[in-house]
């Protein structure tokens, strides 16, 4: 019967004073064992004598259900003691005990019975002992010839039974200690009783004040195993039907996933199980403590690269989901914006404040005129910015922020046009913009999905899209882009042209009918290592010093030359308007060095060298 509820063994005990037990838990007590658990100070003698939990108690029938699983866990830095991997044992053992009751009920009727599982002050494991399902193991734990991967219930009967189980020895470990040299923090020194003062399990579940510093050293989250892992008896193969599919829906989470599990997902993914009884608050805990130990943050050099292209796919994934959002509220912004006759007041807070003076800037250098104004410093004395025919565009990935809630009536007060680009669409922000422009991202980039990653790409993204969108339908030239860019490096190249660099040189030039003595000394001379050959105010061709190199190198006669014998005719040409970085380009494709500038009518004006642009910076 036991069997068919789903138990793996059962024992029957006479129910008696267990006094020896008693005895030896009194001892524990007294050396301190029992760490801060004061409720096992209360009544020892109760707990060795089952007619206290039932009265005219006359049987102890022990179960074991066994918990072990061949499932294998994702995560390799968060552990959870294998008793977690299963539904909630308190919960599952007792169905399966009133099951079991039941079916006792349905041969004696009259019989009254208790059931507890872990839950009432009850010596467990000594009563497993005496009901013939195990014996005691040197840390503490009970097992059997299947291992000790398993919990117990007890169901007490006031009706004698007519076969009991004989109890076993206290311990058949002989002289083994592998568990008690396993333990990390040394809490099996003393054989057949665990020191829970030390012991991890005590810690990271009972303890009410915990040391989340020196539980992030240890390998378990949850519970310990390491005793039990290494333990021979738990090394055999149990063929046995219960082992399998046992698994929670939390095993397949890997380290990422639990480092950035929320509240509610928590509760979705434990709910069944022994880890909900403690709290997300304390998971949390231990997971941030965990984190923060350096061996767990370090990456090895081969993980770097692919956890990089992960970060920017997580963030162009984010991205490529807004053109979903993109909808008639960026329409009307845009238009809005177009027909503003103020400026646009850019506000936020925290990084959105950082993306939000990015979008400030892109909108000066492309004609539409904005401002940066910090959401906090405007409910301190910084609203004077905003004047009535300013529109303002509100950026914030929740759209709940204080500051923002504080800014809104005064928003609607003055009368000013609101453009919100938001995360959270059910926010008070989206609700009370005129123009919502949703930039929500899933989750955020970054290892506790915390620091603003994707949602910052997202909030930029949307701002150059209104940007870009602006431009094309302002007509915003490349010259307008000039006039508002004089200093920088996109400036010059829209402002530089040839004729601000040729005048900084000297004006080699030679006529048709110059000697190799007058062409050399012109060369030298301006320093350019090339001079023009003019004709009638007209470049007519060009020598350079490689030219006057294979002059030597196929003529004997070299100073007879005159400058048409060696000139290289119809040498490229610039006009003096042409913009410098054109000058470059023309350099770069026909592989020189130097050219000519002419002016409309075509007259030498001068020359210019690669390097006089290069200086400029504007490569």
């Amino acid at each position: 019967m036991a069997h068919d509820a789903g138990f793996q063994k059962c024992g029957i005990a006479k129910a008696h004073v267990l006094t020896e037990a008693a005895a030896d838990f009194r001892n524990s007590i007294d050396k301190g064992y029992h760490a801060e658990m004061h409720f096992l100070e209360r009544d020892i003698d109760g707990r060795f004598s089952p007619e206290t939990l039932l009265p005219d108690c006359k049987s102890v029938i022990v179960v074991t259900y066994n918990y072990l699983t061949d499932a294998h866990p994702k995560s390799n830095r968060y552990r959870m003691a294998r008793y977690t991997w299963i539904q909630d044992y308190h919960i599952l053992v007792k169905e399966l005990l009133q099951k079991l009751a039941d079916g006792i009920l349905k041969y004696y009727p009259t019989i009254k019975y208790r059931i507890t599982v872990d839950s009432s002050a009850i010596s467990e494991k000594r009563w497993a002992m005496e009901a013939g399902v195990g014996c005691l193991g040197k840390n503490g734990l009970i097992h059997n010839e299947f291992g000790s991967f398993f919990v117990i219930g007890i169901l007490l009967l006031d009706r004698f039974c007519d076969n009991y189980d004989p109890s076993l020895p206290k311990s058949d470990c002989g002289s083994c200690e592998i568990c008690v040299n396993s333990c990390p923090v040394d809490a099996l020194s003393t054989p057949f009783q665990v020191d829970a003062r030390r012991c991890v399990a005590y810690h990271n579940t009972e303890d009410k004040t915990p040391n989340y510093n020196e539980l992030a050293k240890e390998k378990y989250l949850f519970g310990c195993d390491i005793c039990q892992e290494v333990c021979p008896r738990n090394k055999k193969k149990i063929n046995n039907p219960l082992n399998i599919s046992k698994t929670s829906v939390f095993l397949p989470l890997e380290n990422d996933d639990l480092e950035t599990l929320s509240e509610s997902d928590f509760k979705r993914y434990f709910s069944d199980t022994s880890i909900l009884r403690r709290k997300y608050a304390r998971f949390r805990s231990l997971i941030e403590a965990k984190r923060q130990q350096e061996h767990l943050c370090r990456m090895e050099p081969q993980e770097i690269i692919p956890y990089a292209k992960k970060v920017l796919s997580e963030e162009a994934e984010a991205v490529s989901k807004l053109t979903d959002y993109v909808d008639d509220h960026f329409v009307r912004a845009v238009q809005e914006i177009i027909e503003c006759k103020g400026r646009v007041v850019v506000t936020g807070i925290g990084k959105s404040a950082i993306i939000g003076q990015k979008i400030v800037g892109t909108f000066n250098s492309t004609g539409t005129p904005a401002v940066f104004m910090h959401a906090a410093d405007a409910v301190h004395g910084d609203l004077g910015i905003i004047q009535k025919d300013d529109i303002v565009v509100c950026i914030s990935k929740s759209g709940n922020t204080p500051e923002i809630a504080l800014l809104i009536p005064f928003l609607k007060a003055n009368g000013n046009f609101l453009i919100a680009i938001v995360g959270a669409m059910d926010s008070l922000l989206a609700k009370e913009a005129h123009c919502a422009l949703n930039c929500t991202v899933t989750r955020e980039a970054s290892p506790n999905n915390l620091a603003p990653t994707s949602s910052a790409m997202a909030q930029l993204a949307i701002g150059d899209a209104l940007a870009s969108t602006l431009i094309k339908m302002r007509g915003f030239s490349t010259e307008d882009f000039a006039k508002v860019h004089p200093g920088g490096i996109l400036g010059r190249r829209t402002r530089l042209k040839v004729m601000d660099l040729y005048k900084l040189n000297e004006v080699p030039s030679v006529s048709v009918e110059a000697n190799m003595q007058e062409i050399i000394l012109e060369i030298s001379g301006k320093r350019l290592g090339v001079t023009a050959v003019v004709e009638d105010d007209k470049v007519v061709g060009a020598i350079t010093d490689g030219d006057l190199r294979r002059a030597i190198q196929h003529h004997q006669e070299i100073m007879s030359l005159k400058a048409k014998d060696i000139m290289t005719r119809e040498p490229k040409t610039i006009h003096e308007n042409t913009l410098a970085v054109d000058a470059l380009q023309m350099m770069k494709n026909y592989q020189i060095t130097n050219i000519f500038v002419v002016s409309e009518e075509g007259k030498y004006l001068g020359v210019i060298h690669i390097h006089d642009i290069i200086k400029e910076g504007i490569y």
